[in-house]
């Protein structure tokens, strides 16, 4: 059986008011909001995990008839992809960029210019630190755009949090948000998780989210 090199997995449907905007993602935003009017068919956004990068690679895999790339299509001919209509998110390509998987992306790239496809690679590094070995390739790669996604600060953290928690219907005040940030790992799941884990405590003691309930329970949670 034959398997397949796409991931059709359906997405949360999103839009792009859903991302929270700030200076550490602005260039990122604008130029994906540009697509088709891009510099080069493919561009390169890289930054840490927990910046937001899958979360604009499905908004713009909606925008713009993406699919995304599994591992498994790096077994199979590279031209084989291009038999759907559609473009590609490839997620994690500091992964997938070594020297054995070298000629399966020199041939996408040269493909996906040839048949004018788009494409988005992620990467928690700059293209510099991949050390790409193949200097055909390496050409290929530094001809994209690159575009870097800063850690949020706390300004940005803090709305990203508070979206979070109006998503998950959770009242909470800055004060308090500001006091979980100060405690927990900043990035969006452990966010998102102590405050699913703070709400079904409230439930439980049937106590209100309140800054002294969340500090006392913080501690408990952090020993």
């Amino acid at each position: 059986m034959q398997q397949e090199v796409f991931d059709f997995h359906k997405i949360e449907r999103l839009d792009w008011s859903d991302f929270i905007e700030g200076n550490e993602n602005r260039e990122a935003i604008s130029y994906l909001v540009k697509w088709p009017n891009w510099n080069s068919n493919g561009i390169i956004i890289y930054g840490e995990s927990g910046t937001g990068k899958t979360h604009l690679a499905a908004l713009w895999a909606q925008t713009a008839n993406a699919v995304y790339v599994l591992k498994d299509s790096l077994n199979y001919d590279s031209r084989d992809l291009f038999d759907a209509d559609c473009n590609f998110v490839i997620d994690n390509f500091d992964d997938t960029v070594r020297p054995e998987n070298y000629n399966w992306i020199f041939h996408f790239l040269n493909i996906a210019k040839e048949k004018n496809r788009f494409f988005l690679l992620l990467s928690r590094s700059h293209p510099l630190h991949w050390n790409v070995e193949l200097q055909d390739l390496r050409s290929r790669l530094f001809a994209l755009s690159v575009i870097n996604i800063d850690v949020p600060k706390d300004d940005l953290l803090l709305k990203i949090s508070q979206k979070i928690a109006r998503d998950l219907e959770i009242t909470i005040s800055d004060e308090a948000m500001m006091y979980i940030l100060n405690m927990v790992e900043r990035r969006v799941n452990p966010i998102a998780n102590i405050l699913k884990t703070l709400d079904k405590l409230s439930l439980q003691q049937k106590k209100a989210l309140s800054f002294p309930f969340i500090k006392s329970n913080l501690k408990i949670l952090d020993s």
